[in-house]
């Protein structure tokens, strides 16, 4: 099982979180597995920089406590209302064989390479990840789909991502859309601008000429 980094921490007594946060850690809570949960405070700075490397929810993380340490992965984070910033995190503990549902990053390449973007086509993103259920020592980074020779018009599907062993997305029985390689937009010419513009014109000469008169 592939640890991505390490995320330092110590386990916490339930009740008032507030002097956690003044000390720079993050209230959380490991769960999941044959264990019981385990309420721990996460480094702040530690965390924020594990996010800012990417892949953060689709990559499995080591939550150090000293003598004691759980993989884990993140399930989801709790910010504050107003400044945004993490307040609470929930972990789910992992091993080799436990399964999750995870949320894994689609990355389009070879864009240079596409006849249809060549042609000033536009490259319509429908969804940006694929959740499927997968093995937590078998967590793709991320899934990368080729645009070479990509047409206008040429739609881009679940099928053209291929699947590592023991991987299955949530959405069963659908080779559903993951982009679209559009048409340019034409702007039309505003004609009826021109024409009102037209009439104008027509109307001050006339008033014009009436006032020579």
């Amino acid at each position: 099982m592939k640890i991505s980094g390490n995320i330092p921490g110590k386990e916490r007594k339930k009740g008032n979180t507030n002097p956690y946060l003044k000390d720079g850690l993050i209230p959380s809570i490991i769960y999941g597995g044959s264990a019981d949960p385990l309420m721990v405070a996460v480094d702040r700075i530690q965390l924020k920089k594990r996010f800012e490397e990417g892949g953060f929810y689709s990559k499995i993380f080591e939550v150090d406590l000293g003598e004691k340490k759980e993989p884990v992965v993140v399930k989801s984070i709790q910010r504050h209302k107003v400044k945004n910033h993490p307040i609470h995190v929930d972990f789910q503990r992992v091993d080799d064989k436990t399964r999750i549902v995870i949320s894994v990053p689609i990355e389009f390449v070879d864009q240079e390479t596409s006849p249809g973007l060549k042609q000033g086509g536009v490259l319509n993103v429908v969804r940006r990840e694929i959740e499927l259920s997968c093995l937590a020592n078998n967590i793709p980074e991320k899934f990368v789909i080729s645009l070479e020779g990509r047409e206008i018009g040429d739609d881009i599907r679940l099928s053209s991502v291929t699947l590592g062993e023991g991987m299955k997305p949530t959405i069963l029985g659908r080779d559903f859309m993951l982009a679209t390689i559009q048409a340019p937009k034409v702007e039309k010419e505003p004609q009826a601008t021109e024409e009102a513009s037209e009439e104008t014109e027509a109307t001050e000469e006339k008033k014009e000429e009436k006032a020579a008169e």
